[in-house]
């Protein structure tokens, strides 16, 4: 027993050492027997963490569970941040709306550097790599759980995943620690729960499948790591740049590549922008439409919180835009930034003069004269020619004084009475995503 103990200490310790942190520790605690365990261990190497409990609701033994987990850190001296989170199901089950509510307070809590230590074992890495498997997962997904992953501004890291349960319960007991047990883990409707209670026992008994998942899942890494640094290579080659808004790459070589690596350029390009990896249907959609639309159609399809638009010759890859309120009018001084609906700033250029401004935005019919020009035109061409693109086009800022339009936010400045040498534009930036 003393040498099982021995053993999870210096896993713990040498996994914290492998992984160091900059800022401050986190440890996800629910009060199961994992977290429990992980819980006690790091404050008996003397590791300083803060413990966050999130509330689901969703057990009538919820407030039970909070409570147990308050007298558990009082009892190891540690502080513990609570929160309390609506479930709101997506359409991928209860399990994943629950865990997509506890990832979000994750994320606001951890600031830069921050790391969140998470008791996933090994024999929840065996349950993920098979429910991935049964999924029809690819070479990430079935990659299972890393050691450690970027989350929010910080890190995920998973000390326990060299560790069965059994270990762990040993531990616990050794140790007199008290757990709860979740009614739900009985539950085999979920399918976590089939696998481990009605699935996972009989292939045991033939396979060692905690070292066997882990060596495959360790290739399937090697393999992730490959395709990645192939998509990198391809993103280069087939010009990639940042845009007003998000980032474009040409049509054209994206044809130019195999079907396999046109897939695999759009999955790591998502990836890199912080989206989900959608399925081989979605991806197959968004070619599909790219090459049966001419360079005048604007094809998009969503992709979680980001969507796929072309324009022109090119492919873009943008946050979903909210539909913006009826467009109203702002008050500004030119002297400093100025919110704008939709999420994006106006920012003075550096010699934007103060004043009595009015800013709003496109309705219809507004002309324009830029300066260097001998007469006006239609707002509408003058964007055209300045290659704004056409889902911004409504929500460019324009900048009045009085009823003279003397500048469209980041394009141009109109002819007028400029006191001395006209202005830049006020710099615009539209809003999330923006590099």
């Amino acid at each position: 027993m003393h040498d099982q103990t021995g053993a999870l200490r210096k896993g713990v310790a040498a996994a914290l050492a492998g992984y160091p942190c900059r800022g401050r520790r986190w440890l996800a605690l629910s009060g199961g027997l994992d977290s429990t365990v992980l819980a006690h261990l790091l404050a008996s190497l003397g590791e300083p963490f803060t413990a966050v409990h999130v509330n689901h609701a969703l057990s009538p033994n919820a407030d039970a569970w909070q409570a147990h987990c308050r007298r558990l850190v009082d009892a190891l001296q540690v502080p513990l941040v609570t929160r309390n989170v609506v479930v709101t199901e997506r359409g991928g089950g209860l399990e994943e709306a629950a865990r997509h509510a506890r990832y979000v307070v994750f994320e606001e809590l951890l600031g830069e550097g921050d790391q969140l230590l998470a008791a996933h074992h090994g024999d929840d890495q065996v349950e993920t790599f098979f429910l991935r498997l049964l999924r029809g997962a690819g070479v990430q997904g079935l990659a299972a759980m890393p050691g450690c992953r970027p989350l929010g501004r910080g890190q995920l890291v998973r000390p326990l995943l060299g560790f069965g349960r059994n270990a762990l319960e040993r531990y616990a007991r050794a140790s007199g620690l008290d757990w709860i047990e979740d009614e739900s883990n009985r539950d085999s409707r979920f399918d976590r729960n089939y696998l481990r209670r009605g699935v996972l026992p009989g292939l045991r008994e033939r396979w060692p499948l905690r070292e066997r998942v882990g060596r495959a899942a360790e290739n399937l890494r090697e393999a992730a790591a490959l395709l990645a640094e192939v998509g990198d290579g391809d993103l280069v080659a087939v010009g990639l740049r940042s845009e007003r808004l998000g980032q474009s790459i040409s049509i054209a070589g994206l044809q130019s590549l195999s079907p396999a690596r046109r897939k695999n350029l759009l999955r790591r390009w998502l990836s890199l922008r912080g989206g989900e990896s959608p399925p081989a249907t979605v991806l197959e959609e968004l070619l599909r439409q790219l090459w049966a639309a001419g360079g005048d159609r604007q094809p998009e399809i969503a992709m979680g919180e980001l969507v796929g638009r072309r324009w022109g010759e090119r492919l873009y890859l943008l946050p979903a835009l909210a539909t913006l309120d009826p467009p109203q009018e702002l008050l500004w001084s030119g002297s400093e930034s100025l919110a704008l609906p939709g999420g994006g700033t106006l920012v003075p250029s550096s010699d934007w003069p103060a004043g009595s401004y009015r800013v709003s935005f496109r309705q219809g019919g507004e002309r324009a004269r830029p300066l260097g020009r001998s007469h006006s035109q239609t707002l509408k061409r003058l964007l055209q020619e300045w290659q704004l693109e056409p889902w911004l086009r409504d929500r460019v800022p324009l900048i009045f004084e009085g009823t003279r339009l003397l500048a469209v936010g980041g394009l141009f400045v109109c002819h007028g009475d400029w006191k001395g040498r006209p202005p830049a534009p006020p710099e615009w930036r539209p809003g999330a995503f923006s590099d």
